[in-house]
């Protein structure tokens, strides 16, 4: 299983939990509400004390817990849609758009500290989304826009990715999955080449029929001057 923790945004992160993108079978990340509340306790999203009262929570509300499991892969496709459009240069679908503009809207917030924390009493089971609009929002509103990438890695990763390279060189999702298998691929190519155009030695005959033989270097040159005294 890749890494999701790559991208260097926690809504590209959420975006990246199934693999790969465009290619089947995919790999599910987040295939139940138990699996979305331990992705966001890793990403930081939840602390392990509220991860341990949702869980709780969920336990005795499953029916809740699946419609917010639902809509955590709903808003996961429709952050997909948004971020590779924006990857492409195209776009974003209105859909997508209307989706995540509800989704901003009915998930208030307020500042602790200095950071943005869910608005008091949201104890909701999918409040653990909140982090993730606010995120997601954050992006289209501020960037930097011009550097969310998609991986090409063997033409079906699609995870999606800011690029912070100085240069805004990078490729690939992560250099120890997708950029590693594109190396040895390369490799893999150039000595497949090699190997179908051997280096042949000269052969020449003797004069006798069917009786060549190989030389063991080629022949040299002859002299001008040797050439020239053989003349009659």
């Amino acid at each position: 299983m890749k890494r999701s923790d790559v991208a260097g945004s926690l809504c590209l992160d959420f975006v990246n939990t199934v693999d790969p993108r465009h290619a089947s079978p995919r790999e599910e990340h987040l295939p139940d509400y138990p699996a979305l509340l331990d992705w966001a306790r890793h990403a930081g999203v939840v602390t392990p004390a509220e991860a341990s009262r949702l869980a709780a929570a969920a336990r005795s509300r499953q029916a809740a817990a699946a419609r917010a499991h639902e809509d955590a892969i709903a808003l996961r496709e429709a952050l997909y849609a948004i971020f590779a459009a924006v990857a492409r240069g195209e776009a974003p679908p209105a859909g997508s758009l209307r989706r995540l503009n509800d989704e901003v809207a009915r998930r208030p917030r307020e500042i602790v500290g200095f950071a943005w924390k869910p608005a008091a009493g949201d104890d909701a089971l999918d409040g653990v989304l909140g982090p993730i609009v606010w995120s997601t929002a954050e992006l289209l509103t501020s960037g930097p826009l011009e550097r969310v990438r998609e991986c090409p890695g063997d033409d079906t990763c699609g995870w999606l990715f800011l690029d912070t390279s100085r240069n805004g060189s990078r490729r690939w999702c992560d250099m120890r999955t997708c950029g590693n298998r594109a190396k040895a691929r390369r490799f893999y190519r150039r000595s497949v080449g090699a190997s179908q155009f051997p280096v042949c030695r000269p052969v020449i005959s003797d004069g006798r029929a069917g009786n060549p033989h190989v030389l063991k270097s080629a022949p040299q040159a002859v002299p001008q001057s040797r050439a020239a005294s053989t003349r009659p």
